[in-house]
């Protein structure tokens, strides 16, 4: 007996290339990783690699796609097996007829048999599929004549006979008797025609009844040959799904509406509240420079206590908008976090002692003095902290510690402890404690305070900084905050050293400053404030009456609020601007407390932004460094001086010799760039000043020279659709800074 050939895996793979019919291997995704030629051929495609790492999907509508996940994959999945008929679509997009078989195979894909089914397919078993699509079909030949309808196309069109009863009558003659069921029958009749005349497939077109019903309709040519055998035509009701859709796109439209609508009507609130609470500390605090018995003093350390209070809770419902709307960022500058620490401490120290309580403060001596980080935002982590434990702790000690966990090169990981000896929070509420608004009721008239923000925004600013926050508690006994933030070490610069007021107040006297304030009391407090310095006060309570004042007199600066009526602050700013006296520096005054929006208000020609409410002392250091520094901070420039020094020797190596040549070199080359800035200025060639800016922009991030980025970025915008006036702003801005950096290395 002769024996058995072998069927060696060559042989096997050439048996299922060369089957007549089609064979192909999915993935548990429904991708396709194999298939043979009589597959690919099925389908219309000349080799199998055009659909190789396609989805099945790809060789369906999407409508029949969706139908063999709803009944076929089920069965699937449950037996292993499924055999049976499918229409799916060649590469032009013609029907395929095909009967396939699927096997779920032990790694979750599919092996598929796949034969042609065109030729052995008729009327009833078609009729069969086609009453199971849930779709209205009619198919017709090439003399317009019904060859196959089914019955959802009869109910559909109000057509009272059976199915049978309409093969053989004339589609033209049936759309005419039609139209009057369309909403807009002459342009059905239209897109009909268009479709028959041109017999290109068309999927998905969205038709209206006259009874508001929404039918899709597909249109498939049938060509056998290449020679046209009939039409196809496909009616589904997407009435439900249309009008669904419409509800929930209403009704995600109210959302976003009522949304934004509460995030304007908080943040106008927070901004009108926080003009008189200005009015309210300025006051308080001029009356408390006045001489006062012990009831007065008394009477103004409460109504100091209450607004501070207050004026928290209007911070944090301004930060809680900013959050929802994406608008808050966290601002990376230079950080002391010891000074930080500091400062919170010496704010909330006395508040501990009033309570008889003891605050004790440590700080690992191992974590960097200089950090990039966000000092405001770090401090109101603290405070919120810090002021809570202290609220809710009656005896005992509140203890905050500062350590350093981790250190990477110039990373640091930095833990903040805070642990009171309070009332704790019970283990139901501790599960709630970061929600909104949430506060745990702990009993008498006062059960309850504040708004419920403070842990809610803490953790969603710790978040923001890529730290994380962890509150644990035993009621009645101590509560424990314990926070982990990522901080970068940055390089050694001149420490800043804030000058006393009584060093600067030479800078204010007979100074000449128009207060534009549309709040009376709030510029009533700005001209007390000025006035206490010496300075010559003129006031304006909106824009345009500025603007009439400057128009006819000079003044040192003008102090201009942002959010006035007849006239705001930016428009009033852009008209001195342009005017005669268009040299005068406008200083902002405004609620905004971030540094991208201060940027923003520099960037549009203000020069300078102070930050609303403001104390007297505050605002004489912030006007005398103003006018001593001619619009540029002393300490920022000193620090600027040794980082752009230090950075040039490591560019050299520490070679003196390399140094001094790097040095001439960005000498030259700032000298190079003032003068063809001052050349386009002059011309406001603002393409020319682009090309300059963009050859020194490199040399302006290498050496350390900061506070530009906002402006380089829109200066470089040219699609930003910046006015004349605001790009000469922005290119003067440069020119005095690359102008100070010229004269302190020469000097």
């Amino acid at each position: 007996m002769n024996a058995i050939p072998k069927l060696t895996p060559e042989k096997q793979y050439k048996a299922i290339e060369n089957a007549f019919d089609g064979i192909a291997i999915l993935d548990e995704s429904g991708i396709y990783y194999y298939m043979n030629k009589a597959h690919a051929t099925l389908f219309g495609y000349d080799s199998a690699d055009e659909l190789i790492g396609k989805s099945w999907k790809h060789i369906y509508t999407s409508e029949y796609a969706d139908k063999i996940e709803k009944d076929i994959f089920p069965v699937l999945m449950s037996t292993g097996n499924w055999s049976g008929e499918t229409i799916g679509k060649d590469k032009l997009g013609q029907p395929v007829l095909q009967y396939i078989s699927l096997t779920l195979l032990p790694d979750r894909g599919l092996i598929c048999f796949c034969q042609d089914n065109s030729k052995t397919i008729n009327a009833n078993r078609l009729q069969y599929l086609m009453r199971n699509l849930g779709k209205g079909i009619l198919v017709e030949d090439e003399e317009n004549r019904v060859v196959l309808v089914n019955s959802k196309f009869c109910e559909m069109f109000h057509i009272g006979i059976s199915p049978e009863k309409m093969n053989g009558a004339d589609c033209l003659e049936a759309l005419e008797n039609a139209l009057p069921l369309f909403a807009e029958p002459d342009r059905v009749r239209e897109d009909i025609i268009g479709l028959v005349t041109a017999k290109n497939p068309v999927i998905g077109d969205e038709v209206s009844m006259a009874d508001e019903r929404i039918l899709e309709r597909d249109y498939i040519p049938i060509i056998i040959g290449n020679v046209f055998k009939g039409q196809l035509w496909s009616y589904t009701d997407v009435t439900q799904s249309k009008k669904l859709q419409k509800s929930l796109e209403e009704t995600k439209n109210r959302a976003i509406a009522s949304e934004r609508a509460k995030s304007v009507f908080l943040s106008t609130v927070s901004h009108e509240i926080r003009t008189p609470m200005h009015a309210i500390m300025g006051f308080a605090e001029q009356l408390s420079l006045t001489t006062l018995n012990e009831q007065q003093k008394y009477f103004i350390h409460n109504i100091q206590d209450a607004a501070e209070g207050l004026l928290v809770i209007i911070n944090d419902i301004l930060d809680m908008t900013k959050i929802e709307a994406g608008k808050l960022n966290i601002e990376n500058g230079l950080l002391n976090l010891r000074d930080v620490v500091k400062s919170v401490e010496n704010i909330l120290r006395p508040k501990a002692e009033e309570k008889g309580l003891i605050l004790e403060t440590s700080f690992d001596s191992q974590i960097n003095t200089l950090l990039n980080g966000d000092p405001t935002r770090i401090r109101q982590i603290l405070m919120n902290i810090l002021s809570n434990a202290i609220k809710f702790t009656e005896t005992g000690k509140v203890q905050l510690k500062l350590q350093l966990e981790e250190a990477k090169g110039l990373d640091q990981r930095v833990s903040i402890t805070c642990l009171d000896t309070g009332k704790g929070i019970s283990e139901d509420a501790i599960r709630f404690i970061f929600n909104e608004f949430y506060q745990e009721y702990v009993g008498g008239y006062n059960g309850l305070e504040g708004t419920g923000l403070g842990l809610s925004i803490t953790k969603k600013l710790i978040h923001l900084m890529d730290g994380n926050i962890l509150v644990t508690s035993e009621k009645g006994k101590w509560t424990k905050v314990y926070i982990e933030i990522p901080l970068h070490v940055v390089e050694a610069v001149q420490p800043e050293v804030e000058p006393e007021v009584a060093d600067l107040s030479k800078e204010m006297l007979e100074k000449r400053i128009l207060i534009v304030e549309d709040n009376k009391l709030s510029r009533n407090l700005f001209v007390i404030m000025l006035q206490n310095m010496g300075c010559l006060v003129t006031e304006a309570e909106n824009g345009q009456e500025a603007i009439d004042i400057v128009q006819t007199d000079s003044f040192d600066v003008v102090l201009m609020d942002i959010q006035m009526p007849v006239m705001d602050g930016l428009t009033a700013l852009k008209k001195i601007l342009d005017g005669p006296n268009s040299h005068t520096p406008v200083i902002a005054l405004t609620a905004a407390a971030f540094k991208s929006e201060v940027s923003n208000l520099l960037s549009q020609g203000f020069a300078d932004c102070i930050t609303k409410p403001i104390d007297q002392k505050n605002l004489h250091m912030r006007l005398s460094q103003f006018f001593k520094n001619h619009n540029l901070d002393a300490s920022h420039v000193l620090a600027m001086k040794e980082r752009i020094k230090t950075k040039i020797e490591e560019m050299a190596g520490y070679n003196q010799s390399k140094a001094a040549t790097l040095m001439q070199y960005l000498a030259e080359e700032i000298k190079f760039a003032i003068k063809e800035w001052k050349l386009a200025l002059i011309s406001r060639d603002w393409n020319s000043a682009r090309k300059i800016l963009h050859r020194e922009k490199m040399m302006i991030h290498s050496v350390g020279i900061t506070g530009l980025d906002t402006i380089i970025e829109d200066f470089e915008n040219e699609k930003a659709g910046k006015t004349d006036h605001e790009m000469h702003m922005m290119l003067s801005r440069m020119i005095e800074l690359f102008t100070e950096i010229d004269n302190m290395f020469a000097g």
